[in-house]
């Protein structure tokens, strides 16, 4: 069996922000998302969460404000739950 090379992130802080949003404002908050320069990938899904962030911030108090200060004052969202990422791994 090969082993897989682990990464650790140590340059920036990647966390996912999961949002369940209000009925019919699916395109709006996907476009104010848009905006953020850290949001690096946005998808739609089904389930608990309509939508999936993944951020990219310098580090915890940059995260804080793209959350608390941005994301969360966006019209629409309902309720968000953040997950940062402690590490990730190739496949």
């Amino acid at each position: 069996m090969i082993k897989k090379e682990m990464r650790i992130m140590t340059d920036k802080i990647l966390a996912y922000v999961f949002m369940e949003i209000e009925i019919g404002k699916t395109d709006e908050v996907v476009e104010q998302l848009r905006q953020i320069d850290e949001a690096t990938k946005i998808a739609v899904t089904t389930g608990t969460y309509d939508i999936v962030v993944l951020l990219e911030a310098k580090n915890l108090e940059d995260l804080y404000e793209l959350t608390v200060r941005r994301i969360h004052k966006i019209p629409g969202i309902k309720d968000t739950q953040t997950a940062v990422v402690e590490k990730i791994m190739s496949i």
